[in-house]
């Protein structure tokens, strides 16, 4: 891919590092900026892009393309510095799990230059190669469409939304998940279980405890940002918790309603229910036998 250079601003975070992967194997020029740069990288910069160094300025001003692989607060605080800096029709890619907020500022500050977001949906240490990227085209051109095309040629499943639809389908696929597998695991702590219930387990309690397990160690500051910012995360989480209303008064009532529940409960998969049907198979399939025993003598709570 022939583009000039391209300044990441946060190259050394996951999403940062992904992205910079793919530009260096293309073979293009790349400048990480980042307050706490790699050791490894004898190119980057040691640079807030709130506050840019001498040095720094020099590079974005070089720029073709612009990465804020940065948290929210920091890529907003960027943009108006960024206006001062940045050559009119420059490519500004944002990687903000939330993107409402981004087309007033970008329309605000940086009118002239073309502006695309980025959504990896899924872990960045897991690659690019068969996963979703969600992108927005905040500012339309030339640059957004070529971007786009290297994220598909890079092995990306590209879906293309606009700013409002991103964080609706977010607020389901990710403020949603998150916030059922924390509270599965909030209830697990105040039930105290027996430990012995992890060597008991039938798989989709397995699968359960895994998917906390990994949602449970990632960064506080990213599952909090995704609840906190999403302006419809709110309503995805007073939609759990109804869900689970219905779900008791379905008990007390008659079999009758609780199969209706059921019903409607597998009305949002559609056309793909066997589709994922199938997936949960195998995914039970693959689960390692478990040789989680609790130590001879205790089979109290944990």
């Amino acid at each position: 891919m022939n583009r000039g250079p391209v300044v990441v601003a946060g190259g050394a975070g996951a999403v940062g590092k992904l992205l910079v992967s793919a530009l260096r194997a293309d073979g293009t020029e790349v400048v990480v900026l980042d307050p706490t740069p790699p050791p490894d990288d004898g190119t980057a910069l040691a640079s807030d892009i709130t506050a840019p160094t001498a040095r720094a300025v020099m590079a974005l001003r070089a720029a073709s393309t612009v990465v804020l692989a940065v948290p929210e607060p920091v890529a907003l605080d960027a943009i108006p510095a960024l206006g001062e800096l940045l050559r009119p029709h420059t490519l500004l890619v944002e990687t903000l799990s939330v993107k409402s907020a981004v087309p007033a500022a970008l329309h605000a500050h940086v009118p002239d230059v073309q502006a695309l977001g980025v959504n990896p949906m899924f872990a960045p240490s897991l690659g690019l190669a068969g996963r979703p990227v969600v992108t927005v085209a905040h500012q339309r051109g030339p640059a957004v469409s070529a971007f786009v095309a290297d994220l598909a040629r890079w092995g990306a499943q590209v879906v293309e939304l606009s700013a409002d639809e991103h964080d609706r389908v977010t607020a389901a696929t990710q403020a949603l998940t998150h916030a059922a597998v924390l509270a599965f695991g909030l209830a697990l702590d105040r039930l105290r279980v027996p430990d012995v219930s992890a060597a008991t387990a039938p798989p989709p309690h397995v699968l359960m405890r895994s998917l906390l397990a990994r949602v449970g160690t990632g960064a506080p500051e990213v599952y909090r940002d995704v609840q906190s910012g999403n302006p419809y995360a709110g309503a995805a989480r007073r939609a759990l918790r109804d869900g689970l209303a219905e779900l008791d008064a379905a008990v007390a009532a008659d079999p009758a309603a609780f199969a209706d529940l059921m019903e409607r409960a597998r009305r949002p998969l559609g056309g793909r229910l066997e589709r994922y049907r199938e997936t949960c198979a195998q995914v039970f399939a693959d689960l390692p036998q478990t040789t989680d025993r609790p130590p001879p003598g205790e089979t109290g709570v944990s």
